[in-house]
């Protein structure tokens, strides 16, 4: 069929120019170029209550013979194209074209709420096209497509002439039919029949000359580059979304053939712990992301929400309705990394750049409805030039005030799944903030005593037994392991002897002993000679072994407080017997030396 144009039915769709192409231009030198546009794609698929998206690189090239107009040949080259199952709704097809005024804007639920970011696709194509539901739109901000002050065009699905060129108009919507039958299963001639497509396809033709919007070029390089920088992300991209739980990325290539790139995928498991008090409405539960790409590869994560309540802080009360956020905050925890290569980085709702700014030195990920800077790079902090901005101010009070009890809440959370056997003990403090991490991160580094303060001033049982490292004791009650140059025999004697004498001796690592001693406001019973001596005197020695009672002997007497050994059964004889410590004459016990030897 020859090239058409069509002025009957025609219906206006898009944004309009001039000045649209100008705020797009604006928007194209602040906004970041590469991964982020996809993270923008999964924002909206996320608001749109999607569970699957697929991005998909197709390098092929379509007829220019059967089109709607002879100047939409140029577009019918590679593209990229994003997939999701869910669908426009009428305000969904109203808000698309008001670029820069989010209709999301008042529903602290939906993420993408900038209206800046779907105009990110612009670094890619000049016409991007949407189809869902009942419409076919293909939006021209430069209005060259279809006449002057149309910004582009809506193809109704239930309109009788459109019908008939969806139908008919081969080369035109080609890459469509070919695109909803590989990922939404689905046939072109049932959804034109049903008059309706259940899922959403957008098409962003690749640019490949210079045009008004920008001169920013797109090959196939350029789009590996694109889904490298998602790969890199790939298992943080799916932790903190509330719909996705399914991303792929998808090549295909000028002769057709397919090749799956990624499969990223999320999935809750069942035991979930649940929290709800007058102040607070907590969840917190085990995710697994599992990566298939070149090799296999799964994560798992414990993951807690923690949600204040209204009425608990009246100015955060005020900012969440005024900016329509929500004072809620989410901690993730890596349950296979090695600690120390484990970087807690900054979320909203999908990772903020990998660099030193949005790294805590905390050992979990951080994910809030954050106030961010225009380019969505970075979090508004109160800086001299930012005082009086709301973002920021919403932030800190975010870190300052939900943070640290989202973090006691995940710590008591992990204790409970740990005395549950869901969790090992060793994870739990490892959950614990290190401060030696912290070296100039000022602001974590206050969230991580804030911490420590509402673990240990608020008698909150967080130090694991070492007689059962499944209960767990408050500071006040617990006796922390002595420290210092001390021989690992020794230290093993004084354990196994406290333990006998049903002391609450607590399993430490250092990283925690250092909290206690520099932000515990009372001071804990150490375990020291003088203390040892204490518990000896009171519960005897008759259970201990003779090397336990050796080595405790040397402990003891390193303090040269020697008039506190009387009474304790600890003299080593010769014969292999222990008799008592005494002041008195007819008690003299001989001790061999060089002089006199035995």
């Amino acid at each position: 069929m020859s090239c058409m144009t069509r002025n009957k039915n025609r219906r206006s769709f898009g944004a309009s120019a001039p000045p649209f192409i100008d705020y797009l231009k604006d928007i194209l030198r602040r906004y970041p170029d590469g991964g982020q546009i996809l993270k923008e794609l999964i924002q909206n698929a996320d608001d749109a209550q999607a569970t699957e998206l697929i991005f998909i690189h197709d390098e092929r090239s379509y007829g220019t013979e059967s089109l709607w107009s002879s100047n939409l040949g140029q577009y019918q080259g590679p593209a990229l194209y994003a997939y999701n199952n869910a669908v426009f709704t009428d305000e969904d097809w109203e808000r698309i074209q008001k670029a820069g005024r989010s209709g999301k804007i008042n529903d602290p639920n939906k993420i993408g709420r900038f209206g800046i970011g779907f105009n990110s696709v612009y670094h890619i194509t000049d016409v991007p096209s949407i189809f869902s539901s009942g419409h076919l739109g293909l939006m021209d901000p430069q209005e060259k497509l279809f006449g002057e002050r149309n910004g582009g065009f809506l193809w109704s699905l239930d309109d009788e002439e459109h019908q008939e060129s969806l139908m008919t108009m081969n080369d035109q919507f080609q890459p469509y039919r070919d695109l909803v039958s590989l990922v939404g299963k689905q046939e072109w001639c049932k959804i034109i029949e049903n008059q309706y497509f259940s899922g959403t396809l957008f098409r962003f033709p690749l640019r490949n000359k210079a045009s008004e919007i920008s001169d920013n070029l797109y090959d196939s390089d350029k789009m590996a580059e694109l889904f490298d920088s998602f790969i890199a992300d790939a298992d943080l991209n799916l932790l903190f979304l509330k719909n996705v739980s399914s991303v792929s990325l998808i090549h295909i290539s000028e002769d057709g053939t397919v090749t799956t790139r990624l499969e990223v995928k999320s999935s809750e498991q069942t035991k979930r712990l649940l929290k709800q008090e007058d102040d607070i409405e907590g969840l917190t539960r085990f995710k697994g992301i599992t990566l298939n790409s070149k090799e296999q590869k799964e994560t798992k994560w414990l993951v807690t929400t923690y949600t204040m309540k209204e009425s608990k802080m009246p100015n955060l009360d005020l900012l969440a309705k005024k900016l329509s956020f929500l004072p809620r905050v989410d901690l993730a925890f890596p349950l296979d990394e090695q600690r120390d290569c484990f970087q807690g980085r900054l979320s909203c709702f999908l990772p903020l750049p990998n660099n030193e700014s949005n790294k805590t030195g905390l050992p979990v990920h951080v994910n809030a409805c954050f106030g961010l800077t225009d380019n969505r790079r970075h979090i508004k902090w109160q800086e001299e030039d930012q005082k009086h901005d709301e973002h920021a101010l919403w932030n800190e009070l975010l870190v300052k005030e939900v943070l640290p009890q989202a973090y006691v809440m995940l710590i008591q959370d992990a204790i409970q799944l740990c005395q549950q056997s869901a969790f090992p003990v060793s994870s739990v403090y490892n959950l614990w903030p290190d401060v030696t991490q912290m070296q100039h991160k000022d602001k974590w580094l206050n969230i991580a005593v804030e911490v420590f303060h509402h673990l240990f001033n608020e008698n909150m049982a967080v130090l694991t037994l070492a007689r059962d490292e499944t209960q767990f004791i408050p500071l006040s009650e617990a006796v922390i392991p002595c420290n210092g140059p001390t021989k690992s025999e020794t230290l093993s004697a004084i354990k196994r002897t406290l333990v006998s004498c049903g002391e609450n001796l607590v399993s430490l690592p250092a990283t925690v002993v250092r909290a206690i001693e520099s932000y515990a406001h009372t001071n804990p019973k150490h375990v020291t000679p003088s203390f040892l001596r204490e518990v000896l005197h009171r519960s005897g020695v008759h259970n201990i072994s003779k090397e336990d009672k050796l080595c405790i002997l040397e402990y003891i007497l390193s303090d040269g407080q020697y008039r506190e050994l009387v009474g304790l059964q600890l003299l080593p004889l010769s014969d292999g017997s222990f008799r008592s410590f005494t002041n008195k004459e007819e008690d003299t016990a001989l001790i061999d030396n060089k002089e006199f030897p035995r």
